[in-house]
């Protein structure tokens, strides 16, 4: 199986598409994700434009989300109004499936009295997900869960985080009434950068902090793995705890081409240790390109660790970051090279 994968740049969001191909028999497309609402649009176009004039009489095509969160499934949902019965299928987890009736009251309860603003989000992403399963139901798309260990193609595509056990244990988490009242995670950290110490010492920027919320920990994580066994892995907004879990269960840092930074880049979602031990050709975020998106220390980190690393974000061309992993198979669509940072 060979695969392209095109980042499209929407801000601070996640919008890609996955293309795999088994050469002269079948397509497949995943929409990864669709970023924020006013993404879809863009998105849909990319893929009639650029993808479906090339597409085998025999394909398949359908979506993924990584999770609940508006930067990923606004744009998504969209996507699947303008589609409708062209996808198939659609893999996501469902975290209201994962609570009782009864507590999801008790959050509805709570919203309605606005108690907490990270109480508001989780009532909102319920809703969102609401939508999603109901576009599901009304286009006949079949819904798969994701969860590690699933494969396609003779494990050329797999999950490799969340387990069932992970991510029920982190819904209960992010679901309870009381621990979101401690929290704030609806607010960036006020911490100012230290823009010395980003080109300084970024690595002990980078372990300062990784604390990924526990719903970005539930994002789904994927492994490409093209016909000369060389590996993708495209990590959304999951974190440190997901990347130890997939060690846990097997998880080989070898071989892999490019990893996607989780979080558009932010600090929070990796450390030094991790950035060292995937060891890729390059890594790609999907950021706005702000102080913290894809954040300077990180960047750094990789430099002075991976001196042979690139690093690639889309908001240096606003445009796509593609990768095809064999360019025979795929037709020419006219890019150039990418400018790394």
């Amino acid at each position: 199986m060979e695969f392209v994968i095109d980042f499209l740049y929407v801000g601070d969001g996640d919008a890609i598409i996955i293309w795999g191909r088994k050469p002269n028999e079948f397509d497949a497309v995943f929409f990864l994700d669709g970023g924020k609402a006013g993404d879809g649009e863009k998105v849909v176009k990319h893929y009639n434009t650029l993808i479906k004039p090339y597409l085998y009489e025999k394909n398949m095509v359908g979506f993924i989300n990584s999770h609940p969160h508006t930067d990923h499934i606004n744009g998504l949902i969209e996507i699947v109004e303008a589609l409708k019965t062209e996808l198939k299928f659609a893999v996501y987890n469902d975290p209201v499936a994962c609570i009782t009736e009864e507590h999801r009251e008790k959050i509805h309860q709570s919203y309605l009295k606005k108690e907490d603003n990270d109480i508001t989000h989780l009532y909102e992403t319920f809703e969102k997900i609401d939508k999603l399963n109901g576009l599901c139901a009304t286009h006949n798309i079949k819904r798969y869960t994701a969860y590690s260990g699933t494969t396609l193609w003779d494990g050329a595509f797999k999950i490799l985080s969340p387990s069932e056990d992970f991510y029920v244990n982190m819904v209960q988490h992010f679901s309870d009434i009381d621990f979101l009242k401690t929290v704030d995670f609806s607010q960036p950290s006020p911490k100012v950068v230290n823009e010395l110490e980003e080109d300084t010492a970024p690595c002990k920027i980078v372990d300062e902090q990784n604390d990924a919320s526990p719903e970005n920990l539930t994002s789904t994580v994927i492994q490409l793995t093209d016909g000369k066994n060389r590996k993708c892995i495209l990590t959304a907004d999951a974190g440190i705890d997901s990347f130890d879990y997939m060690e846990a269960e097997g998880f080989s840092a070898e071989n892999i081409t490019f990893v996607q930074l989780p979080h558009h880049g932010s600090r929070r979602n990796v450390n030094a240790n991790w950035l060292k031990k995937f060891n890729p050709n390059y890594y790609i975020a999907s950021a706005v390109g702000d102080q913290k998106h894809p954040r300077r220390a990180v960047i750094n980190c990789i430099k002075r660790n991976l001196p042979n690393c690139k690093v690639y974000s889309t908001h240096t061309s606003k445009g796509v970051i593609s990768h095809t992993t064999d360019k025979s198979v795929f037709p020419d669509r006219g890019w150039g090279p990418a400018t790394p940072l």
